[in-house]
This record gives C-alpha cells, sequence and structure tokens, in this order.
C-alpha cells in the first residue's frame, strides 16, 4: 500500500488514459451517477416499497397487505435488494404490480435541487466507450441512437465501444428489468451468454466503475467467481470512490485491502464539501483534461475522414 491523498479531484491514472487512446476504455454506470441527478438511490426506494405495501388495502377486509410488524420486520433487513424482492412479491401476488412500477418511476426521476448536475451523462459520454450500465433509468439513452442501445439478448461477439448496455434492463422495457433476487440468479449464475459478454469485457478493456456502492455489486460476485484473486488478474480496473479527508490511512485503505484482491485499483475523492455530488466535478474534469490530451479525437475525426473519402471512390 502506497500513501496517497484525498483529493477534490484525483489525478487521472496514466493507464486510463491509454486506454481512451486505444479505445480499450469501458465504463460501467452505477445508481450513484444518476444519484447525482436527484434519483434515489436503492436504500430509499426499498423503504418507500415498505411504506407502499402498509398502505395497500387488502378489497376483502380493508386491511393492509403487510401490518405493523411485516413493516417492523423488513425494516430490519439491511440487503435492499431482499426487501425490494419481498415487496415485488407481496403487491404482484395480491394484483397490485402497477403500484411497484409507479415507485420504481417515481425512484428514477431526477429533482429540481440538482438541476446544475443534469449533464453528469453528457460529461461520462466524453470519456468513450463501450458503457454498460446497471441502472434502470432513461438519463443517459438520450446521447445514443436508438439501435445503439442494448436491453437484453447480450453477446460476446457485441461489445460496441459506441454502445451502451443495459445489463439489469431499462424501465423502457419492463419485460428487461431485472431487480429481484431471482432475476439476478438467472442473469449472473443461469445466462451464459451473459457471463460469455461480461467476461469478454473484462479480458477486452480496461474497466472503469462509476458510481458504484456496495449494495449494488453482483458484478464484484461475477468478478471472484470467474477470477478469484488478483494473482489471476492484471490490475487494470478501476473504481472511483468518495471518501473524507483524513480517511487515508481507515477507510481508504480497508476500501484497497478489498478491491485489490480482485485487481481493481481503488481512486479516492473527497467529499467534504459537496458529498456524493462531487463526482460530477471529478467527470467534468476528467473528461475535459482526456479530450485535450488524449488521440481518441483526432482519431474519430480520421476515421471519418477515412470513410467520406472511401465512400467517394
Amino acid at each position: 500500500m502506497t500513501d496517497e491523498l484525498i483529493l477534490p479531484v484525483p489525478l487521472i491514472p496514466q493507464k486510463i488514459r491509454d486506454a481512451v487512446n486505444t479505445k480499450t476504455l469501458a465504463i460501467f454506470v452505477g445508481a450513484g451517477v444518476s444519484r447525482v441527478m436527484g434519483c434515489i438511490g436503492w436504500d430509499e426506494l426499498s423503504r418507500r416499497l415498505v411504506k407502499r405495501c402498509s398502505l395497500v388495502k387488502r378489497p376483502a377486509d380493508g386491511l393492509p397487505y403487510l401490518n405493523f410488524r411485516g413493516t417492523e420486520i423488513l425494516g430490519q433487513y439491511v440487503d435492499q435488494k431482499k426487501i425490494i424482492t419481498i415487496c415485488y412479491d407481496i403487491l404482484k401476488n395480491n394484483g397490485c404490480e402497477k403500484d411497484f412500477f409507479e415507485e420504481l418511476e417515481k425512484s428514477l426521476e431526477p429533482d429540481e435541487e440538482h438541476s446544475s448536475y443534469r449533464d453528469i451523462y453528457k460529461q461520462l459520454y466524453g470519456l468513450g466507450g463501450p458503457f454498460i450500465t446497471t441502472n434502470a433509468d432513461e438519463h443517459f439513452d438520450k446521447l445514443f441512437n436508438q439501435n445503439r442501445i442494448v436491453y437484453n439478448n447480450f453477446r460476446p461477439d457485441d461489445t460496441d465501444s459506441t454502445k451502451l448496455y443495459h445489463i439489469h434492463g431499462s424501465i423502457r422495457r419492463r419485460e428487461s428489468l431485472v431487480f429481484t433476487v431471482p432475476g439476478y440468479i438467472r442473469r449472473y449464475r443461469d445466462n451464459k451468454d451473459f457471463r460469455a459478454f461480461l467476461e469478454r469485457i473484462f479480458e477486452r478493456y480496461s474497466v472503469l466503475f462509476v458510481g458504484y456502492g456496495m449494495n449494488e455489486f453482483e458484478l464484484l460476485d461475477f468478478i471472484i467467481t470467474k477470477y478469484g484473486s488478483a494473482d489471476n488478474r492484471e490490475m487494470k480496473d478501476f473504481i472511483l470512490l468518495p471518501f473524507y479527508t483524513g480517511e487515508e490511512k481507515t477507510a481508504l485503505m480497508f476500501e484497497k485491502y478489498y478491491y485489490e484482491k480482485m485487481g481493481i485499483s481503488v481512486i479516492p475523492y473527497e467529499k467534504d464539501q459537496n458529498g456524493y455530488n462531487q463526482l460530477y466535478n471529478v467527470i467534468k474534469d476528467w473528461n475535459s483534461k482526456i479530450n485535450q490530451t488524449s488521440t481518441r479525437l483526432y482519431n474519430s475525426y480520421k476515421e471519418i475522414e477515412d470513410a467520406v473519402e472511401h465512400y467517394g471512390r
């Protein structure tokens, strides 16, 4: 472990710069990016669903589907996906599936308080792709042609730098959504094409995880299952994580112990002043610096020029 300061905007690792220039950087986008826009996270969604289950009444006797005892028991759970799975089953089994999706759709809406951060996806887009997101919202979709967005049928021969992959589905297509425990098992354990798709991404690209927390990291389970310890993997993947100043010898060190066992380097940034919204400033700064110094834009223009020249022949 080397000493490392927690800065408001961390330096861009050279491996990430190199990956941008060689078009071998893949970016995984988690819920923390949408939270910068004001969308709520899994923790708040799970609380709202528990409340919804306690308010929806059975037609037969007017009693709620979830009584006080059930509400209190669910409130003690720490696994949000477990709570969401239970609430979904309660509502669906009683013909109230629409109530679940109403809460889910509301959780994906940005708020006015965070309006100044709404272009975070535009800033992120500037780093290049492919982009793989576990988010169900459509905020990133606006930057892609619809035929460049993949919701299902993931294949190892389709890892395109111009595409956005919704690996947990999208609210736009409810049938594609993965949000319950059985759904995650079917996708990550049983879907061979999906597993081969992820394997291809991790083998071919350096990966940058943006906006991820421990409660939404099925991807880590996949990495551990597939690759084991970092002894079997090159240290070419990265995760951006927020910390308070002074946590270099505690929280940051602990996270490094954990992630580096899987070949993932932790890039810390300071959240003292702006909290988790500081992620916006990091991405904006990185986008500006990478596009000032990388050859990616030049190469993209050269490819366009070559294509136009070839077309005219």
